[in-house]
């Protein structure tokens, strides 16, 4: 069971990092919190993957919204 875990959170971050790339996510794009780039999203969810991951799919539109994708 607990190396499904780290499989899921592994896989969800790179997801993360290469989705966030995808878009256009930059430093500096959004106000306040979640105010970083691809790999800073990658660490977040690596590290506190419980709040990081859920935070990146909230904010994710707003990034799509402002790249126009």
């Amino acid at each position: 069971m607990g190396d499904i875990f780290w499989i899921v959170i592994i896989a969800t971050s790179i997801w993360v990092l290469v989705d966030a790339k995808t878009i256009g996510v930059k430093k500096g794009q959004i106000q306040g919190m979640g105010n970083i780039g691809p790999w800073g999203w990658f660490f977040v969810c690596l590290l506190i993957w419980i709040v990081g991951f859920p935070f990146y799919l909230a904010k994710r539109s707003e990034f799509k919204r402002i790249n126009g994708k």
